[in-house]
């Protein structure tokens, strides 16, 4: 009885491993093609970090077609993309409170909904609106040169920070202020 119950627990653990392994593979795989990233800006008043993955655009139609206008976008790849913020900051007179959010956003041709998330799931497929913060309207500009790996970053622009997201031929940024 000791032995046959020795060797269950034993297939049990195996299959177990080899679950585990076969999705810790996945994960690098779809690392690999889209790897992870941290965007930051910092200096004496706030300290700020967008973590996302960053895809490749790999000859696609990316806005309109494989992102879709007007639906709720991870704003990345894998994981949701997340911002922590060290401090208050404003968005176009909107406070967002420090703290940790999801990022999402609402692509649309000629403006975005850059949108702040209380709830922060593990892989970025969930979105639920009735938690979101805070929306900010973004102008889209047409960039003269394609940008092929996904980003975001941080700018300054007449000594205002500035939160950028860039892909394919889009651009959008938001000018924020520290509170």
């Amino acid at each position: 009885m000791k032995r046959k119950l020795s060797t269950a627990v034993l297939i049990l653990a195996v299959i177990v491993g080899g679950i585990v392994g076969v999705q810790q593979y996945q994960l690098y795989q779809t690392k690999k093609y889209s790897p992870a990233e941290i965007a930051s800006y910092n200096n004496n008043a706030i300290n700020i970090e967008v973590t996302y993955s960053r895809p490749f655009k790999k000859d696609r139609e990316i806005f309109g077609k494989l992102v879709p206008y007007g639906k709720w976008w991870r704003t990345g790849a894998n994981e949701a993309t997340t911002i922590q913020l060290s401090r208050d900051v404003s968005f176009s007179g909107k406070t967002l409170k420090a703290g940790l959010y999801s990022l999402v956003t609402i692509p649309g041709e000629t403006e975005w909904q850059i949108v702040f998330n209380n709830q922060i799931h593990d892989w970025g497929t969930v979105y639920t609106p009735e938690d979101d913060v805070l929306r900010v309207s973004a102008k889209v500009e047409e960039l003269p040169e394609v940008v092929e790996q996904f980003t975001i970053d941080f700018s300054e622009e007449n000594g205002s920070p500035v939160l950028i997201i860039a892909w394919d031929k889009t651009k959008v940024s938001t000018l924020f202020k520290v509170l």
